[in-house]
């Protein structure tokens, strides 16, 4: 448990380290590229439903 806890202190302390922008001379070289990170996740936004009912929907403006 007490290991469990220093690593959630040591990603916590980096998270600050990074957000604060203060830190080591070298800290940017020890960050990952986004796509290395393991926490990347791929995310497709799509509409619950089908496709919307528009009346005259090439003509802007009309109601």
């Amino acid at each position: 448990m007490a290991n469990f806890a220093a690593q959630i202190k040591d990603k916590f302390l980096g998270l600050v380290d990074r957000v604060a922008g203060c830190g080591r001379a070298g800290g940017a070289k020890d960050v990952q590229e986004p796509t290395k990170l393991h926490t990347v996740q791929r995310v497709e936004v799509r509409s619950r439903g089908g496709e919307p009912t528009v009346p005259d929907g090439s003509h802007a403006g009309v109601a």
